[in-house]
C-alpha cells in the first residue's frame, strides 16, 4: 500500500478494461467459495467472475476467457502467492471466518467501523491494513496473543498460570482443518485447476 497511489482495480483483457470489485466482503466470499467442495472448478470460475467483475452480465466472454480473467484477478490484483500467501503461511494464529465475530467487534471498538455497513465499500487492502493494526486491547488481538503464547514449563510457582493459559488455548484454538498448510493447499489446488482448464 502506498498513500500516494489510488486503488486501480482494473484488468486489461483483449483490449478492454474490466473493472473489478475488491471490497473486503467479496474477497472473503471468494475464499469461502474456494473451500467449498460442493462446486466444481468450472462452477467456481463462473461464480467468481460474476462476484468480482462489475456489470459482469454485460460481457460475452467464453468460459476460457472468464478463466483467464479470474486467474488475473488472483495473480495481479490479489497477489496470489504474494500478499495472500503471507496471510496463510507459517503457523496460523487467526482465521478470517472462524474469528469473524472477534474481528467485527474489534473494528467497532478500535475504529468505530461497522463491517456490515462497510460491505461493498471497504477495499480489501484497507481491510488488511486495519486488521493488522488493531490494538492489543481488542478481543481479536487478545485471542491472537493467547494462541501465540507458549505454555511455560511447569514449576512450583506457575501451576495456576499454566492451567489458565491451557484453558484459554483450548477455548480459542483453531480447528485442525483450518491450519495454514491446508489453506495453502486449497489455494494451490484451485490455481492448478485453473491452469488445467486453460490447457483443454
Amino acid at each position: 500500500m502506498k498513500l500516494t497511489d489510488r486503488f486501480d482495480d482494473v484488468i486489461e483483457y483483449g483490449g478492454e478494461e474490466i473493472h473489478v470489485n475488491l471490497a473486503f466482503d467479496i474477497v472473503l466470499r471468494a475464499h469461502e467459495l474456494l473451500k467449498d467442495d460442493t462446486f466444481s472448478p468450472y462452477e467456481k470460475v463462473e461464480i467468481l467472475f460474476d462476484m468480482f467483475v462489475i456489470d459482469s452480465e454485460n460481457y460475452d466472454f467464453s468460459f476460457m476467457e472468464k478463466n483467464e480473467i479470474v486467474e488475473a484477478i488472483f495473480t495481479e490484483l490479489l497477489g496470489f502467492g504474494g500478499k495472500e500467501s503471507e496471510i496463510s503461511t507459517g503457523k496460523k494464529y487467526f482465521d478470517l471466518e472462524k474469528d469473524a465475530e472477534y474481528i467485527y467487534a474489534s473494528f467497532l471498538q478500535d475504529y468505530n467501523i461497522d463491517l456490515f455497513e462497510m460491505q461493498g465499500v471497504l477495499h480489501w487492502e484497507k481491510f488488511l491494513a486495519l486488521l493488522g493494526s488493531l490494538s492489543d486491547k481488542t478481543k481479536f488481538m487478545e485471542v491472537v496473543n493467547i494462541r501465540k503464547q507458549k505454555v511455560p514449563k511447569p514449576t512450583k510457582y506457575n501451576k495456576e498460570e499454566r492451567e489458565n493459559l491451557i484453558k484459554l488455548k483450548r477455548i480459542y484454538r483453531l480447528e485442525e482443518e483450518t491450519d495454514a498448510q491446508e489453506a495453502e493447499a486449497r489455494l494451490n489446488a484451485f490455481a492448478e485447476a485453473l491452469l488445467r482448464s486453460k490447457r483443454r
